[in-house]
């Protein structure tokens, strides 16, 4: 009878109690060592996450500051465009007022020049005419002089 109970342990189907030993030893080393690199794997990915993230918020409140510095650009930009419209405004203005006296100088120059012209007309129509009253007294001049004489 042990000599078949000897023979039965043996047989197929059910190992030795020291088999199972060195197989859970393995497999806890097996355990162990996944454990071991996904708690790696998590640190690196952690790592990385904090990384990222502080990537991220550099970026963030780097883009934040141009937003704000483009910003405060676009508004002294309107500012500016606002001053050279109300400049534009009144330079025009001034050009309208300037260009009316400009109009209103040249009617006035031209009715000085015809003024002037007429003027410069009649001095030399009296002219002529002292001129020819000149020769007519020295004419009766001498001919008092050759009567009386």
């Amino acid at each position: 009878l042990q000599a078949q109970q000897g023979s039965d342990d043996e047989e197929p189907g059910a190992p030795a109690a020291s088999v199972y030993k060195t197989q859970s030893g393995g497999i806890l080393e097996v355990l162990e060592d996944l454990k071991e690199k996904a708690e790696t794997e998590l640190s690196e990915l952690r790592k990385g996450e904090e990384n990222t993230k502080h990537t991220y918020n550099m970026l963030k409140q780097s883009l934040e500051a141009q937003a704000a510095q483009d910003k405060k650009h676009l508004d002294e930009e309107k500012s500016n465009k606002a001053a050279a419209e109300e400049g534009k405004a009144t330079a025009e203005g001034d050009l309208e007022t300037t260009t009316k006296s400009l109009g209103n100088s040249k009617q006035e120059l031209a009715t000085t020049q015809g003024v002037c012209m007429q003027t410069a007309a009649d001095h030399d129509a009296t002219v002529a005419g002292r001129e020819e009253e000149l020769k007519v007294i020295a004419e009766a001049k001498k001919i008092l002089q050759d009567t009386s004489a």
